[in-house]
């Protein structure tokens, strides 16, 4: 699991988040007692100058078509590049990796949430900036008080990515892009739970999530990963804890004893791949008696698919629905081979 996920779930944040400075767009200092952000469909025409209420329940006004954007989480540069304001964006922090055109932007180096160098982001002259969780809070205030535009979206939920989908896109000038992106996630995963029902009907596959192994740590239904798992009607097997990436014990691991075992796959070379990754399970103690060692059903999703809540989670979800329905997907292969 790469470091920008590992963080991201001990902590329980979203990813890591940075920000810059410009005179494009202000920030009121008033905050609303409605929802935050609220951003409805009929609203999603973007003309400038354009008002946004974000996840801190403050307006900031954006007066025109931002082109110096600073993203400091990788869920959010994901989104600016899938509705179409990535050439409009000049810097984002080293855990953005996707798409491969971060890499001509200028990186903001974040070791730590509390690792930002104002300096660096002002020198990016930015004229909006995309940060979010509550650990920002702190540095959104900083860049306030430097009058430096920010939009705070946090993403812990299915439900979340649209609406930060929304107001980026609208704060960016590409509302109608936003909308075609959410209804396209909303039908890819409709389409996805269709497939699958037909082979659901024999009970849920009950599923362990491992998140890390020293300490061995999992997911529960309030986390991302748990959301992704009742989606596609699976069971969860530490359903009932009530912290969103919980430690447990082996011990109890092995009483539950899940049918499937789903892990995070890096990008890295020194990352195993599933053979290794199967011979180490079956040497833990007691490991090699459950059903889903024994049966070798255990995989492994790319981490950033399955725990970065941004416009590539269809791909995350669908990985995991291969993974827990395969006939659904081998009966597909066949039917388009005869055809």
């Amino acid at each position: 699991m790469n470091t920008n996920s590992y963080k991201s779930i001990l902590i329980l944040l979203a990813l890591v988040v940075s920000s810059g400075c410009g005179s494009g767009a202000s920030e009121t200092t008033s905050r609303s007692d409605s929802p935050a952000t609220e951003i409805t469909q009929a609203q999603s025409v973007a003309e400038f100058p354009i008002v946004i209420k974000d996840d801190r329940g403050l307006e900031v006004s954006v007066p025109q078509k931002p082109l110096r954007i600073v993203s400091l989480l990788p869920s959010h540069t994901e989104i600016l590049y899938a509705v179409g304001a990535g050439k409009q964006m000049v810097g984002c922090t080293t855990f953005c990796n996707y798409p491969a055109e971060t890499e001509q932007l200028e990186k903001v180096a974040l070791s730590n949430p509390g690792s930002v160098s104002l300096e660096t982001l002002v020198a990016l002259k930015p004229d909006l900036i995309f940060l979010g969780g509550d650990y920002q809070r702190q540095l959104a205030e900083q860049l306030t008080k430097l009058k430096i535009p920010v939009l705070s979206f946090e993403s812990q939920s299915v439900a979340d990515i649209e609406r930060s989908i929304r107001g980026i896109s609208r704060s960016t000038g590409h509302a109608q892009s936003g909308e075609e992106l959410i209804a396209k996630i909303k039908n890819e995963i409709a389409a996805i739970q269709k497939r699958i029902k037909p082979y659901q009907k024999q009970g849920p596959p009950r599923v362990f999530y491992q998140v890390w192994d020293q300490p061995l740590m999992t997911v529960g239904p309030a986390s991302f990963i748990g959301e992704l798992i009742d989606m596609i009607g699976a069971e969860n097997v530490f359903e009932d804890v009530k912290i969103a990436y919980p430690q447990v014990s082996e011990e109890t691991l092995i009483v539950r004893n899940p049918d499937v075992i789903l892990m995070p796959q890096t990008k890295k070379a020194e990352a195993p791949d599933l053979a290794e990754t199967i011979s180490r399970l079956r040497e833990r103690p007691g490991w090699k008696q459950m059903s889903a060692v024994k049966n070798q059903r255990i995989y492994l999703i790319e981490d950033d698919l399955i725990s970065r809540p941004g416009p590539r989670v269809v791909l995350g979800l669908q990985k995991m629905a291969q993974a827990l329905y395969p006939e659904a997907y081998q009966a597909h292969s066949s039917s388009e081979r005869t055809q």
